[in-house]
């Protein structure tokens, strides 16, 4: 079912200075994204297979789908098939976040509310 972490979500309150940051670190960041409709923009930086993934609110008065500030936000799993991945969740008590499944920065995407899912936000994406 699953093939890999595809990224680790961290929410930061200033998404350049992050970027400026990590990149000092010795990450490259490969690409940002602003998320429409979202109030949501993304860096990522490649690390081996996987990712960081900096998330910042485009509008910081307003959180929006964020879970919190400057903590892991969420760990995201590449799945082959995610209507079967959604349907094996739903199977075994997890409740999917209203809006999902839809498409995301990269491919499509379902997130299951953390009370069903242990107090982990968790993410599946189909590429």
């Amino acid at each position: 079912m699953f093939k890999r972490i595809l990224h680790v979500g961290i929410v930061v309150a200033d998404l350049q200075h992050a970027i400026d940051k990590f990149r000092g670190f010795g990450l490259s960041c490969s690409e940002v994204k602003v998320i429409e409709g979202a109030n949501l923009q993304v860096a990522f930086f490649p690390v081996g297979d996987s990712f960081i993934e900096l998330l910042s609110p485009t509008n910081p008065n307003e959180r929006g789908a964020l879970s919190s500030q400057s903590t892991i936000d969420h760990i995201c799993f590449e799945v082959e098939d995610l209507e079967a991945s959604i349907r094996n969740f739903l199977e075994h008590g997890a409740r999917l976040k209203e809006g999902f499944p839809r498409k995301g920065a990269h491919g499509r995407i379902a997130f299951f509310d953390p009370e069903t899912t242990e107090g982990t936000l968790i993410e599946l994406c189909e590429l």
